[in-house]
């Protein structure tokens, strides 16, 4: 997760103007024909005008229901202050949120959850039970707008998390929308190199219901005091990135017309892989490439815990990960569907009684045994999307309690794979039953860790925090 404060100097809201009159990647308009019912999901009060106040406004003005489910009550928005106390700060922004979406929408419904702010990731079921509550028999034209899961906000990227889950598999479009990206990223950083960016034009109507819903927002947008730690927490030059004349929405990797061609693709098999190693040791540069090395150590220290009982590892080919995770855990059950690779990494862990090699196709030939730790390491994206949901649901099938699953792919396009990187990590979001407790997102490589949910974090289990 990124790590930001409000109080710092963020990217300028010229540099963002430039960037979206650049031709060199414009973005596409959000058509809003389609819209049928729309359901905006806040992860804070504030969060709902910032990042879509200007589409709650439009639905409205077309007759449409329209709901706003606000999650946390944003208590802890201002934790040094010495005059507004977390309930008198749930007091005060549950009024504005309500007051606020009255301006955007007379007629639109507020449901004000009141999960904990700042661990919203503790409560995804909670959440997306909310979320799906809200939806309701849901039809075609149903929009589901959250924030963005990259946002740089933890409770940001449970909202959107929760989102998905409430959705399901229900013919609902999914939209996210950024808020803190506009602070701490530029229009260069990778987090945008792949993503599906959409934009909506604001009616002079909507930006002014827009405006005047965020005023209302005084506890985030005026000091609540004169005394240190009550100082406002949406500042100048952060509030115009909300004052422009359109709103960005980043289309969920979820949607389905991000996936029709891989769907009717299917596994790599056995004999690619053969073919591929053949009178090679190492192909893919495991022991020669700083990339690799770097993305192995990265890896390992993403794990959530010092020590585990039992792993399995995915497609282990040589077994240079092997050896890492054999440094971390008692036993190792490694698997790959090519003789060959694990030839090599019998040799290289000889000594190793704790690990063991077997030449297994998956998901179909699945090992026997409950593991707290499953890695899945440049491996998902050489299954059909037909066999990966089975891969991964095998996967939470034999995760113990407490335990964990590791994934890490290479995102850049290759021709010959069924699926991307990002396909197979967008795949394990929706597993139910887990939460994503870790994300590190480079232009090269997506690495996360899922727990089983509610997830306590490392600084919780040493009992750093609450």
């Amino acid at each position: 997760m990124v790590t930001f404060q409000h109080t710092e100097v963020g990217t300028s809201e010229n540099v963002w103007a430039v960037a979206h009159r650049s031709p060199q990647r414009p973005p596409e308009e959000l058509h809003v024909d389609e819209l049928r019912q729309l359901v905006v999901v806040a992860a804070h009060p504030d969060d709902e005008t910032l990042g879509a106040g200007g589409l709650i406004a439009r639905a409205a003005r077309a007759g449409l229901p329209v709901t706003v489910v606000v999650l946390t009550n944003g208590e802890a928005s201002h934790p040094g202050s010495s005059t507004h106390d977390p309930a008198r700060l749930v007091a005060l922004r549950r009024l504005e949120v309500t007051a606020a979406v009255a301006a955007l929408a007379p007629t639109a419904l507020v449901r004000l959850v009141g999960l904990p702010d700042g661990s919203l990731a503790g409560h995804l079921q909670d959440a997306a039970r909310a979320i799906s509550d809200a939806i309701g028999d849901d039809g075609p034209g149903t929009w589901l707008v959250t924030p963005w899961r990259l946002d740089g906000h933890p409770d940001h990227a449970a909202a959107a998390e929760a989102g998905r889950h409430a959705a399901g598999d229900r013919s609902i479009r999914l939209l996210e929308y950024p808020i803190w990206a506009w602070h701490w990223s530029t229009p260069v950083d990778p987090v945008w190199s792949h993503v599906s960016v959409r934009t909506l034009d604001l009616a002079p109507e909507d930006s002014r219901r827009k405006s005047r819903a965020m005023t209302l927002h005084r506890s985030q947008v005026q000091p609540l005091s004169d005394l240190p730690g009550d100082e406002p927490i949406i500042q100048a030059s952060f509030s115009a990135h909300f004052e422009r004349g359109y709103e960005t929405f980043i289309q969920s990797e979820s949607e389905p017309e991000t996936r029709p061609e891989a769907e009717a693709r299917p596994s790599l098999s056995g004999a690619f892989f053969e073919d591929f190693y053949a009178g090679k040791r190492d192909p893919w540069g495991f022991e020669t490439r700083w990339y690799e090395e770097r993305k192995r150590f990265v890896t390992l220290a993403a794990l959530p815990r010092p020590r585990f009982q039992a792993a399995l590892e995915l497609g282990c080919s040589i077994g240079v990960l092997t050896a890492g995770l054999a440094d971390r855990c008692d036993s190792v059950v490694a698997v790959d569907i090519a003789e060959q690779p694990l030839r090599v990494a019998r040799a290289r862990l000889a000594d190793r009684p704790g690990v063991t090699f077997a030449r297994r196709t998956l998901p179909a030939d699945w090992p026997d045994g409950s593991f707290d730790l499953i890695v899945l390491s440049e491996v998902g994206y050489y299954f059909s999307a037909e066999e990966l949901t089975e891969l991964l649901a095998r996967c939470r099938d034999s995760i113990s309690d407490g335990g964990a699953i590791v994934a890490c792919h290479w995102r850049h396009p290759v021709p010959e794979y069924p699926l991307t990187g990002d396909q197979v990590h967008a795949e394990l979001g929706r597993l139910a039953g887990i939460e994503r407790t870790v994300q590190h997102r480079e232009r090269d490589f997506l690495l996360e860790v899922f727990e089983a949910a509610p997830a306590r974090s490392v600084a919780q289990r040493e009992g750093l925090v609450p």
